[in-house]
């Protein structure tokens, strides 16, 4: 017992988390980091440490978030450690103590006011993840945060949550928590002084869960959590932070703290729309019938005493607070605002524009200008918090009031007070007192106004003004004509700009997909002195990227509005991506331009030729949907679809729902396909204002203003680079990139697409041709995939139906489950992959889907590129091994495992000299091939685990521990094979440490200090313990019931021992 606690204490150290010191910071992380991510730690320190902003580009799977988390973290603990030295030292001076008395003095409990860390992130299920990756690293214990979201996700009130509409549940529960109605909310302030919610790291589901268990409303406690000054981190999506009205609303404070907008490729045009609005007809006579509606309640209310239809479930006390003459006022504002917009002159375009001060004279005109818009502001908000509460799952109320006051928000920000929801402040961009000129105000901004063509159907005859002032019925119940008045803001740096001169401390913005940086840091006009474009951290032969310029018949390939209309470049298309799919295994994804051109070509290969029919006989086919309701379903269809043995094919479309948050890892996304490139519509009114706007500040002569022709060109390449990143997902993935259309060729479009890609990408205008390099390029990255997942014993695992990805060989200290699944961490997030589901590698048929009707014996296709024929005999020196009836020692060993040589050069792999192959590795595949024919092994499938493998405890029985079969392989596959294996993930040093601990155990014979010094070598990466454990036949038979045992201690699993080897 006293030895195994000798043992337990002297390896515990190996069991903590690596610590790096970047520019005098500890940085505490999950595994030994890869260059680009010590790199991008590097950044983000120095712009913490400096103050400074930065812009950071890092390729999906190369561990963003969990570079961010700990970076930041780390700066944010040594900044406390900083002050809480201060503070002593500041205390003893008071004291009078000196030095002499630094023992005696405590520094203060308090923990002091340092900069908090706000995460934005697009949505909250991005959040969430972020959450999780959190809790996988060391300050996941040590931090507090608070995770803003939405009362749509965190409210546990029964009849509050049941709400459809989300102003309806808002009104509802400000309506219950003013009046103390709410008994979740009441328990609040005890939920915070117990720290019940501050206790760990909590995703949204998990706060839920507490709140309804201990009583507690988590909405409304997150946001007094992010109040305090122990809370460390506030995650929020993109909306709480740049639109003002939400920062006010959930008391975000942003002066002195740090801004870290992840995925911020999307900042440009969430900053854009956070400033903007759309004013229609129709939602001017929804506020008309809504005032109406209640000024019909109040007039009967007064004149007769009784409560009108429709307002029973209505406070009367509520009702009898509105003057009728103030609700009249009302909708008369709204019927001369209805009025004006009718008799904006339109040319016969029936649309114009107008410079950014209009809508100021526009609302002017109905008396609503910078000092009366709060007066309106207060009655409308008044108005629509009642009405929410006649509301039910039928009928939502008071919607069209809110939506307009968001309008009038909006257009009026830069007020210096205004109405909040606690009655604070409104928020100003400028200094006050000043109030700045409507010229300063609006140069961002322009104005549209557009008529649209009457919507066709039958007049609602029940739809009537019941209204007391007399008046023309609304457009509500009139098919006319409706028009939309647009206040568009072009600069996204009106928002960021809101961000500096409010106080941030610094903005972070990070991404995959931001390059060119340049172009997009001068729109944000904030200064971003540190930037970086990462690499990935993938190998050369898990990518293959191909531009073509001519399809399978020869027929140029271009997708323009022009070419759609030719049949043959249509059909020609179509027959390229069914080849791509044939060649490809697994999930193939296809971005069009836009969803007409989408729909187009899917109805013309449909219809018009037999393209739909090679392509859905090759995949099952999926279409993204319009709709968001659907997306689901067709997702999980497509998922289904690749699981099959035929595989599946996503039709999706840039700049698409697909495009941008979805995860399509390993098989899901083997290949993406770009058909075209995805310019803007020329002719939309936004986009044509847009490149105006940015043209007359090129010529008025603001700095780094990119033209508007330039900025529509990068609009198309970042759409681009944002639909290719679905095909990377992490360290081992792998995948190919097809880039439809002969512009791809041009040097301008190859030097927007990632820095990363631009030294794959190879043109081709033989089209079959490169349909062969890349079935080539499969058939050879699934070998060497291979390779990395089976010892160089000679012998395969059982043949499965498909492949999961590999291991991660820098995988986090997870557990190695003795079932057949294994846990890894990719980039930081952990996935569960089934190692016995490999196929062979002379089997192309698991492969390529197509090919799945060959018979089972066939070897490699010559349409794989990957004949084994190919491969020339290669000669080399054999390696006596470690066995007690050999002379041969393992030193002997050692030694002689540098000594391999190969005589001979191999031929070409068919067309893979694109993607050379290490030459051992080919021979010993080779050797393999040759012992199955000799000898079958059959491996019986261990059972699946069920439970979370971080949960599985380390078996206590005495018997032999089943081990995956890349363990047992090695433990009683070949030494050789074995030594060459620890080789090749030692480096030279490491190298030499092992033979030197070998040396001292043939000399002393001390188990103990050998286990010691091979856990160094082994236990830091979860997917090196086999070796540790495998290492056991090396060890004399005396001690290997001994190193069995030490082995389960450090790695959860004894050693695979013989009948004899047990016995001794």
């Amino acid at each position: 017992m006293e030895l195994y606690l000798n043992i337990s204490l002297t390896f515990s150290s190996l069991f903590s988390m690596p610590v790096l010191d970047i520019l005098g910071v500890n940085v505490e992380f999950p595994f030994t980091p890869y260059d680009v991510q010590t790199n991008y730690m590097t950044k983000i320190i120095e712009a913490l440490q400096t103050g400074q902003n930065a812009v950071l580009e890092s390729p999906t799977g190369t561990g963003k978030t969990l570079c961010l988390l700990c970076a930041t973290l780390a700066w944010r603990f040594s900044e406390l450690k900083k002050i809480k030295a201060l503070e002593v030292q500041d205390k003893q001076i008071e004291e009078g103590l000196g030095a002499w008395g630094a023992n005696n003095a405590a520094p203060n409990e308090t923990t002091p006011n340092v900069a908090k860390i706000i995460y934005a992130s697009r949505t909250h299920s991005q959040l969430s993840q972020v959450v999780k990756e959190l809790k996988r690293t060391a300050y996941g214990k040590q931090v507090v945060i608070s995770l803003l979201g939405s009362r749509e996700q965190m409210c546990i009130h029964p009849e509050v949550s049941k709400q459809t509409s989300n102003q309806t549940m808002v009104h509802m529960c400000r309506n219950k928590v003013n009046k103390h109605l709410c008994h979740f909310y009441n328990n609040v302030d005890d939920a915070r002084k117990n720290g019940i919610f501050t206790k760990e790291v909590m995703d949204i589901e998990e706060l839920v869960q507490l709140g309804n268990k201990r009583n507690a409303c988590p909405y409304y406690s997150t946001r007094e959590v992010s109040k305090q000054v122990e809370c460390g981190v506030i995650f929020t999506p993109y909306n709480y932070l740049l639109d003002r009205k939400s920062r006010r609303s959930h008391n975000l404070e942003i002066g002195g703290n740090v801004i870290i907008f992840d995925e911020a490729h999307n900042l440009e045009k969430l900053c854009e729309e956070s400033a903007s609005f759309d004013l229609s007809s129709l939602d001017i006579a929804n506020c008309i019938e809504e005032v109406g509606d209640l000024l019909n309640a109040v007039t009967k209310m007064a004149e007769t005493g009784t409560v009108a239809d429709g307002h029973e479930a209505g406070e009367t006390t509520a009702l009898s607070e509105f003057k009728k003459d103030d609700v009249a006022l009302m909708k008369s504002f709204f019927l001369a605002l209805e009025e004006h917009l009718d008799k904006i002159e339109l040319p016969a375009s029936k649309s114009k524009s107008e410079p950014g001060r209009y809508i100021f004279d526009f609302f002017s005109k109905v008396n609503l200008t910078f000092d009366t818009h709060e007066i309106l502001l207060e009655l409308m908000d008044k108005i629509s918090s009642y009405l929410s509460t006649l509301s039910n799952s039928f009928r939502t109320r008071g919607t069209a009031l809110q939506k307009f006051s968001e309008i009038i928000k909006v257009a009026f920000s830069a007020s210096s007070t205004g109405p909040g929801d606690a009655g604070t402040p409104t928020f100003s961009i400028y200094s006050a007192p000043a109030r700045p000129s409507i010229e300063e105000l609006t140069r961002f901004y322009r104005v549209h106004i557009c008529e649209d063509a009457p919507k066709t159907g039958k007049k609602d005859l029940w739809k009537k003004d019941k209204g007391t002032l007399k008046s023309k019925p609304s457009k509500l119940c009139c098919d006319t004509k409706c028009r939309t008045i647009s206040y568009w803001c072009f600069s996204p740096g009106y928002a960021m700009q809101d961000l500096v001169r409010n106080g941030s401390r610094n903005l972070i913005l990070t991404s995959g997909t931001i390059s060119p940086i340049d172009s997009f840091v001068s729109e944000l006009h904030v200064d971003f002195p540190i930037t970086l474009v990462n690499g990935h951290v993938i190998d050369k032969h898990q990518i293959f990227v191909a531009s073509l310029t001519r399809g399978m018949n020869g027929v140029k390939l271009e997708s323009t509005f022009k070419s759609r209309g030719v049949m043959e470049q249509v059909v020609e298309l179509g027959n390229t991506v069914a080849e791509v799919a044939k060649a490809s295994p697994g999930g193939l994804l296809v971005f069009f331009p836009s969803y007409a051109a989408m729909e187009h070509y899917v109805k013309a290969w449909r219809e018009s030729s037999d393209v739909m029919r090679k392509l859905e006989s090759t995949k099952l086919c999926t279409v993204e949907p319009r709709g968001k309701g659907e997306l689901k379903d067709a997702i999980e269809k497509f998922y289904s679809d690749v699981k099959s043995p035929q595989g599946g094919a996503l039709f999706a479309i840039c700049r698409g729902k697909v495009s941008e948050g979805l995860d399509f890892a390993n098989d899901n996304g083997r290949a993406v396909l770009i058909v075209g490139i995805p310019f803007p519509p020329t002719q939309d009114a936004k986009v044509k204002l847009k490149m105006s706007f940015l043209d007359d500040l090129k010529r008025s002569g603001v700095p780094k203003v990119i033209p508007g022709s330039e900025w529509y060109r990068l609009q198309a390449c970042r759409a681009v680079n944002q639909a290719i990143g679905r095909v990377i997902r992490h360290r081992y993935d792998y995948g190919a990139i097809i880039l439809c259309d002969q512009r791809f060729t041009r040097k301008d479009q190859v030097n927007e697409l990632p820095q990363w890609i631009q030294s794959h990408v190879t043109s081709f205008d033989d089209c079959p041709k490169a349909m062969r390099r890349l079935r080539s390029f499969f058939c050879s990255v699934r070998e060497k995939e291979n390779f990395r997942l089976r010892s160089l014993s000679g012998k395969d695992a059982v043949q499965p139906k498909r492949s999961q990805p590999a291991i991660d060989k820098r995988a986090d200290k997870s557990t190695i489950s003795s079932s057949a699944s294994r846990q890894v961490s990719f980039g930081g997030m952990k996935k569960m992959y089934d190692i016995t589901k490999l196929p062979k590698m002379s089997d192309p048929d698991c492969h390529v889907p197509s090919r799945v009707n060959k018979p089972n014996n066939s070897t490699f296709a010559p349409d794989c590129m990957c004949q084994a024929s190919t491969l020339n005999t290669r000669k080399r020196k054999r390696v006596e091994h470690g066995n007690d009836s050999k002379k041969a020692n393992l030193l002997d060993a050692l030694d002689q495992c540098n000594d391999v040589t190969e005589e001979e050069e191999p031929t070409n792999l068919g067309e893979a000299e694109a993607h050379p192959m290490s030459t051992h590795l080919l021979v010993m595949d080779r050797r393999m091939a040759e012992t199955q024919k000799k000898k079958k092994i059959k491996i019986k499938r261990p059972p699946t685990m069920e439970t979370p493998l971080e949960d599985a405890k380390p078996s206590t029985s005495n018997g032999p521990t089943q081990e995956q079969p890349d363990e047992r392989r090695a433990r009683f596959g070949s030494a050789g094979g074995l030594l060459q294996t620890i080789k090749k993930v030692l480096n030279s040093e490491g190298y030499k440490t092992l033979k030197g601990a070998t040396e001292t155990y043939r000399q002393k014979e001390n188990i103990e200090t050998l286990v010691e010094s091979l856990a160094g070598l082994f236990l830091d990466n979860p997917a090196h313990h086999y070796l540790l454990r495998a290492f056991v036949r090396f060890v004399r038979p005396k001690h290997h019931t001994r190193y069995s045992e030490l082995c389960e201690i450090l790695t959860g699993q004894k050693c695979i021992l013989t009948q004899t080897e047990s016995n001794t």
